[in-house]
C-alpha cells in the first residue's frame, strides 16, 4: 500500500496555465506539494521533483523555491527583524512575482 504522504510519483506541470489546462484541484496539489518539497528540503532529506515546463518556467520555479529556503534560513539564523532576513524577503517576493508572471500560477505560499 502506497503512503498517502508520498509525492514521489507527483509531476508538476508549470506549463498547463499556458495551455489553458490549469484547474482548481491541480492548483491544491501544487499548493500540497509545494508544503512537502519544502519541508523536505528543511530536513536535509533528498527531494523527488519533476516538474516540467519550458525552460524559463522551471527557472522560476527553481529561483522561488531556492529563495523560499533562504528566506526561511535567514529567519533561522537572524530572526524576523533583522536586515538580512528584509533583504531575503524582498528577494523571494521579487522571485515570486517573476514566477506568477511567467507561469500565471499563484505561489500558494505568502
Amino acid at each position: 500500500m502506497k503512503n498517502p504522504d508520498d509525492f514521489s510519483d507527483v509531476e508538476f506541470d508549470l506549463g498547463a496555465n499556458r495551455r489553458g489546462e490549469l484547474n482548481e484541484n491541480m492548483m491544491m496539489v501544487f499548493g500540497a506539494w509545494l508544503q512537502y518539497l519544502i519541508e523536505k528540503m528543511f530536513r536535509g532529506m533528498k527531494v523527488p521533483v519533476r516538474v516540467k515546463g519550458n525552460r524559463l518556467e522551471v527557472g522560476r520555479f527553481v529561483d522561488t523555491l531556492v529563495g523560499e529556503k533562504r528566506y526561511m534560513n535567514a529567519v533561522k539564523k537572524y530572526g524576523l527583524d533583522s536586515p538580512m532576513t528584509f533583504k531575503n524577503r524582498q528577494l523571494l517576493r521579487v522571485s515570486i512575482e517573476k514566477f506568477e508572471k511567467e507561469t500565471g500560477i499563484t505561489w500558494p505560499i505568502k
